[in-house]
């Protein structure tokens, strides 16, 4: 799970990554020739970049996770949803294993009490058969035939105890048809099942059947797919794992340095439970890696000793089939969240255990569905408003120089880009272009030594709002010869750095209505022969 920025989803989208695909090829035929001269100014791109437009066009080009919301204040908000952590039920409490080609269960004597398996602490009540194939077995060792009834007390469906009548001919086994349980209810006090049979002679006598061989009952019985669609009880005081996950968290998403600062980030974390019955969540581990490869350990208040209590279905209010919620929020009153995102970390790692009724109340009567689930997820809540200082983004880009390709540079005196910018948003921007070939490598860049500004932030107040528009005129000439080389160019790799207004000191706020028109031209001059 990768947590996306709303910030960075800006600035990428400011660094005329956008601008460069609205290109518009210009052929030497149609040239507009500037005065007299033999200058020729080519429009290579004049575009208007709305913000709101541009925030739903990458996150829609990035994680589907991402939700931005325009407020009724035109500010907006990132919202990322990660991945959910589900816990079936099933995957912590087994009730009554009868596993595939085990072998039967014998039932060494007229009355038998089944010990059933059930996890520690926990005491059933009321079982509902979901699935159940059972085969009886009885094998009649007597010379005389017997007859009888093989029946479960404790079991019954639509009112009726299960009962299977038998009739065995001396000196003979026999195994029962497939019966099937679906539908039954179980009844216990004890956590065991009792089974019973009545065996008769022709005369009446009631017997026990004896063992065919020392050791080896002579009543049995196979149980297959047996599940419950139920399970009711007393969950007592156990401790049981529920989760250990790893979060990839991706504030600044390329290798070039950078500093994001987050203005009042907030995290919610969700619990979803249709468990019915107490269970305290315990923070075994919850830590960030950072970027400078710190870890930084989230304290929070909200946390009772590193623990809290999950909202449950109670079975006395009747709520059973029912989920209940727990959020809880992690934000800079409660929590040192801000200080850990403004570390940009790059990983999550938590660990949560699980107890049941921890305080240990006897009188409570829990129970659990086949479909009952503990689901924690996350939700990450950012205010586009915040600062950055050289913060870093990378692009590569097809490129075309058209009819510059072929040209005779003997013919050319000199070649200038010019880019114009007009900025109401409160970013600014420095960028390094390297030109390169069809295999990606760099051929040269537009820039000599470091990366330039050409995008002046739009002036701001001291609460970070827009005050105005901010016009920025930068003018890249280029000789001849280095014109030779990069006009082959195939591609060209951006690295850009983004400061928010008065050098990335103050918050700023990010708004729907805001935009930059951004302009670029080729200036060459050609001799006259």
């Amino acid at each position: 799970m990768r947590f996306t920025k709303g910030l960075v989803c800006l600035f990428l989208a400011i660094a005329l990554l956008g601008a460069f695909s609205a290109c518009k090829k210009v052929g030497l035929d149609e040239v507009d020739v500037a005065g007299h001269s033999a200058e020729y100014a080519f429009p290579l791109m004049n575009t208007t970049l709305n913000l709101k437009d541009l925030m739903f066009k990458v996150l829609n080009d990035t994680l589907s996770g991402d939700t931005i919301v325009v407020n009724p204040d035109n500010t907006m908000t990132l919202y990322y949803s990660g991945d959910v952590a589900e816990k079936p039920a099933t995957d912590i409490f087994a009730f009554f294993e009868f596993p595939p080609n085990a072998p039967p269960i014998p039932v060494p004597d007229t009355i038998y009490k089944y010990p059933l398996t059930v996890p520690d602490s926990v005491y059933i009540k009321r079982a509902d058969v979901f699935t159940g194939e059972l085969t009886i077995i009885i094998i009649n060792k007597l010379q005389e035939p017997i007859t009888g009834v093989f029946s479960i007390p404790q079991m019954s469906k639509n009112g009726q105890v299960f009962q299977w009548p038998f009739t065995v001919p001396a000196d003979t086994n026999i195994f029962s048809p497939v019966l099937y349980l679906d539908g039954h209810t179980l009844l216990s006090d004890s956590n065991t099942l009792q089974f019973r049979y009545e065996a008769y002679l022709p005369n009446g006598t009631r017997v026990k059947l004896p063992e065919p061989f020392p050791g080896f009952p002579a009543v049995g019985l196979s149980l297959q797919k047996f599940t419950l669609s139920y399970v009711e009880g007393y969950w007592g005081f156990s401790e049981y794992p529920l989760t250990r996950d790893t979060i990839d968290i991706d504030i600044n998403q390329t290798s070039l340095k950078g500093n994001v600062q987050v203005k009042d980030p907030k995290v919610t974390m969700t619990v979803s439970n249709s468990w019915g019955f107490p269970t305290r969540g315990v923070v075994k581990y919850l830590s960030f890696l950072g970027k400078d490869g710190k870890e930084y350990k989230l304290e929070s208040t909200v946390f009772n000793g590193d623990s809290i209590d999950f909202d449950y279905p109670s079975w006395a209010a009747g709520e059973v089939g029912q989920t209940k919620y727990t959020h809880i929020v992690l934000d800079g009153a409660n929590s040192n969240i801000a200080e850990i995102f403004n570390a940009q970390p790059v990983r999550l790692i938590y660990e949560v255990a699980g107890i049941s009724n921890a305080k240990r109340d006897p009188t409570i009567t829990g129970f659990l569905t086949n479909e009952s689930t503990i689901a924690l997820s996350m939700n990450v809540e950012l205010v586009l408003e915040g600062s950055a200082q050289d913060f870093g983004a990378e692009q590569t880009l097809d490129l075309n120089f058209g009819d510059y390709t072929d040209i005779d540079t003997a013919k050319i005196e000199e070649v200038e880009f010019k880019l114009v910018t007009e900025n109401t948003t409160p970013i600014s921007s420095a960028l390094q272009l390297y030109f390169q070939d069809e295999n990606g490598a760099n051929i040269d860049s537009l820039f000599r030594g470091e990366p330039q500004f050409i995008m002046d932030a739009a002036p701001v107040d001291a609460n970070g709002n827009v005050t105005g528009s901010k016009r920025t005129e930068t003018f890249v000439q280029m000789d001849i010869d280095r014109f030779d080389r990069v006009r082959k160019a195939k591609k060209i790799f951006l690295q850009t750095y983004f400061t928010t207004a008065n050098g990335g000191l103050v918050p700023v706020k990010l708004l729907a209505t805001q935009q930059a028109t951004i302009k670029m031209g080729l200036k060459v001059k050609t001799k006259i022969f």
